[in-house]
């Protein structure tokens, strides 16, 4: 009698190829998360330098600030506000993270009239974008 060749995995080399794949995911796709939250923060940072240069303008042309500044942005990434103190002669503009940008590190980015960037993290390197 001859024996059949059989071919295809062993249970042990089924079990060693999942824990590998296990391993895999479960380094990368935190990593990727991360990677994903630091690159949707450019977005607030944009949003806040464009609307610092809209109140440089304001001021330049009205000698005040204005708070006009009140709205989520297109991607709903962040929720961007403005406050205006001192008589119009200073201002603080906010973006607070929403949906899943809410895990960022970083929390509210703040940009005021003196050009002091904030962050609820480090505020050098949330704002460099070097933050996890």
């Amino acid at each position: 009698m001859q024996r059949k060749q059989q071919s295809g995995f062993t249970m042990i080399e089924l079990v060693i190829t999942i824990a590998v794949l296990a391993i895999i995911v479960a380094i990368a796709v935190p990593a990727y998360t991360n990677q994903v939250i630091r690159s949707n923060r450019t977005e607030a940072i944009d949003e806040l330098l464009r609307q610092a240069s809209f109140q440089q303008s304001q001021f330049t042309r009205n000698n005040q600030f204005t708070a006009v500044a009140n709205y989520v942005t297109d991607t709903g990434r962040y929720q961007v506000s403005t406050a205006v103190a001192a008589g119009g002669q200073a201002y603080i503009i906010s973006a607070t993270p929403l949906a899943r940008q809410v895990d960022d590190v970083c929390g509210v980015l703040s940009l005021n009239s003196i050009g002091r960037r904030t962050a609820g993290g480090d505020d050098l390197n949330c704002w460099a974008g070097r933050a996890r």
